[in-house]
């Protein structure tokens, strides 16, 4: 998926949302700031937009020194989905895979990329409305698919949310399934320690793409994490980033998010908000 003109001034916020993360210096946030948009002005609108999130992180780090200024959040938003972790997994244990499938998805509003602000709130409200509203696509091909494949190649998103994803991997055969984390700290996904803190490490095989990127462009992952990606007859692709990222035509892999921003919305051909398997 290529820059859009409405992904700019969303970039332009989430460097300065970065950058207070950072540091309470306001000469430093704009300092950041400004590198950022002067970076933003040269970028290869080609590019899925995910990628100036790498350089983003790696203007916070040169100028600030904090190379994770989403660590706080994320350890927050673990510990969250953490203690709402018991109740879920009973209320999917004795219902259906689709259960599953709706909150696993639900978890895709913790999300720092596209909101600055999520609140748990809004986090408990999504969960309540996942439960009942309609599916943007179908849960049966998923579900037969992820049956049949011998390797599942399960790209993670966001901290927090991967705890959500534990309560579809309960639901599968999990010996089959190497689940990938960010290379390295970018915004509030997941990275190794994430699925370490939370036992995702304990459930399934845990790899990481090798970039520093909230998406998955092949390119910059290192080759570890491509020999998996070849080997997979499916893939799970979790969250926006990785929607906008990897290859729509490829018939392995199955995108579920929740439609958080409208330009991906438009271009999925989705309602924002929307709990989408595609």
């Amino acid at each position: 998926m290529k820059m859009h003109n409405d992904c700019l001034p969303c970039i332009a916020r989430g460097g300065l949302d970065a950058a207070k993360l950072a540091t309470d210096d306001e000469r430093l946030q704009l300092k950041i700031v400004k590198k950022v948009l002067k970076e933003l002005c040269i970028f290869d609108l080609n590019s899925p937009p995910p990628l100036m999130a790498m350089f983003i992180q790696r203007i916070v780090k040169e100028i600030t020194g904090v190379s994770d200024p989403y660590y706080s959040i994320k350890k927050k938003y673990n510990d969250f989905a953490l203690d709402l972790y018991p109740e879920l997994e009973k209320k999917v244990k004795s219902s259906s895979f689709e259960t599953a499938v709706r909150l696993c998805i639900a978890g895709n509003i913790i999300d720092f990329g596209t909101h600055n602000r999520v609140g748990k709130k809004k986090v408990l409200d999504t969960i309540r409305e996942s439960l009942t509203m309609d599916i943007n696509g179908a849960v049966k091909p998923f579900k037969d698919a992820s049956q049949k494949a011998k390797k599942i190649l399960w790209i993670a998103d966001n901290a927090g949310e991967i705890v959500f994803d534990k309560l579809l991997l309960d639901k599968m055969d999990q010996d089959k399934i190497v689940y990938a984390v960010r290379g390295g700290p970018t915004q509030n996904d997941a990275t190794f320690a994430d699925a370490e803190y939370t036992g995702i490490t304990q459930m399934v095989n845990v790899i990481d793409t090798g970039a520093a990127i909230p998406g998955v462009i092949l390119k910059y992952c290192s080759d570890r994490f491509k020999k998996y990606y070849d080997q997979a007859d499916m893939i799970i692709s979790k969250g926006q980033g990785n929607f906008e990222t990897l290859d729509h035509t490829d018939p392995r892999i199955f995108f579920l998010f929740k439609t958080k921003c409208p330009v991906v919305a438009r271009y999925a051909g989705c309602r924002l908000n929307d709990i989408v398997i595609k």
